[in-house]
């Protein structure tokens, strides 16, 4: 995908987001029949872990509070059921996964689609090197997606906050309540437009979690290693989280441990006290048990 036509699908979504409440056609964020509401309600999936990092899966509607701006929301919506997700898969085939790196991604995130998804998810994938492009649009079909996986081939250079810009409009037409970007990379971003400033602000928009795997080595030069940092604050802007891998090999565990949070998530909606007014509200979702650490979306746009 040309850099022009990338700055022009990144300035189209922001667009739509922006424009949709003034015209009425707010995006739904839940489409199952357990979560279909008017205009107004604001959804979020939403994980829970303990001091030890440990999923707490049992929690009711009366352990959660959201707030708005703040200001105390009533929860509407609330599930603790798995629903199905739409996830797209963003994967580095920039040229520094050669070898062996794209053939260990290729399988994990092989299995990850054929056997820690459920039979009712959708994927898309999104491949990446200084251009990104979609390679397979979403769907059920775990064959075409595996051939497409299989078909990837690495050059080029790593534009990887591109990527994660051009993979968001992709959730605009989903087919699924909740919404995951796994994002897999080898090394440092050397041809992206956008920053991760930007990127920090669409994604905190955004009802997407972002889980990113960074595979760093540690034999790279510094300047072409993944920046550590940068990874895990956009994706907890995101809602999910970063991990930092030693080797390709490692991704298999990784992934499992991401399907095991996407298949224990709550999710939550709230029919807002106020009328939406085009600008940015934040939301803050919290538990009765302070311990408890909890990741949510961080804002909308309504």
């Amino acid at each position: 995908m040309p850099l022009p036509l990338l700055a022009a699908m990144v300035s189209g979504w922001i667009a739509v987001v922006l424009l949709a409440p003034m015209a009425g056609q707010r995006p739904v964020d839940l489409r199952s029949h357990e979560f279909r509401g008017g205009a107004e309600l604001v959804t979020t999936a939403v994980t829970v872990r303990d001091i030890n990092g440990r999923l707490i899966t049992t929690l009711d509607k009366a352990d959660f509070t959201v707030e708005e701006d703040s200001v105390p929301q009533p929860i509407t919506q609330f599930s603790r059921d798995r629903i199905p997700v739409s996830l797209a898969l963003v994967l580095d085939t920039s040229d520094s996964m050669r070898g062996q790196r794209i053939v260990d991604a290729r399988a994990a995130l092989g299995v990850f689609l054929e056997e820690l998804l459920g039979s009712d998810d959708e994927a898309a994938i999104v491949s990446f090197n200084h251009d990104a492009r979609v390679v397979a649009p979403w769907t059920r079909e775990r064959s075409r997606l595996r051939a497409r996986l299989d078909d990837l081939r690495p050059s080029g250079g790593t534009a990887m906050f591109d990527a994660v810009a051009a993979s968001l409009p992709l959730f605009e037409n989903r087919q699924h309540p909740r919404a995951a970007l796994l994002l897999v990379s080898d090394g440092a971003d050397t041809a992206s437009d956008i920053t991760p400033t930007r990127l920090k602000q669409m994604l905190v928009r955004s009802d997407v979690f972002l889980y990113a795997i960074a595979v760093d080595s540690g034999a790279e030069r510094e300047s072409t290693r993944v920046n550590p940092y940068t990874l895990a604050q956009l994706a907890a802007q995101g809602g999910g989280y970063s991990e930092v891998i030693r080797s390709a090999a490692e991704l298999g565990p990784a992934t499992a441990r991401i399907a095991d949070e996407l298949n224990h998530q709550y999710m939550l909606g709230y029919t807002p006290a106020t009328a939406g007014d085009g600008q940015y509200h934040t939301v803050r979702v919290k538990v009765s048990n302070p311990d408890y650490a909890v990741r949510a979306r961080r804002g909308v746009v309504r």
